[in-house]
C-alpha cells in the first residue's frame, strides 16, 4: 500500500510578508492539490518519496520546490 503524509504551512507575499489567500498547490505530476486559505495556509496529503509541489498564483511567477522529506513548507 502507498503511504501518504500530510504537509503544512503558509504561502506568504516575498516583498512585504503578506498572506497570499487563493495560491494554487499542486502535487508535480498528479491531480493532486489544494488552494490556500484567506490566511494563506494550507494543507496537503501527497504521497511517501521523493514530491516536487508547484506553486502558482495569477500575476507571480510559478515555482517548483521539492519537499525534500519535510512536512512543513512555507
Amino acid at each position: 500500500y502507498a503511504q501518504e503524509r500530510t504537509i503544512s504551512g503558509k504561502i506568504t507575499s516575498k516583498e512585504d510578508g503578506s498572506a497570499l489567500p487563493g495560491v494554487n498547490i499542486l502535487v508535480k505530476g498528479s491531480t493532486t492539490g489544494t488552494v490556500t486559505d484567506g490566511d494563506g495556509n494550507y494543507r496537503l496529503s501527497v504521497p511517501a518519496g521523493n514530491v516536487t509541489l508547484v506553486i502558482s498564483f495569477i500575476g507571480l511567477q510559478t515555482q517548483e520546490l521539492d519537499l525534500a522529506g519535510r512536512t512543513t513548507l512555507d
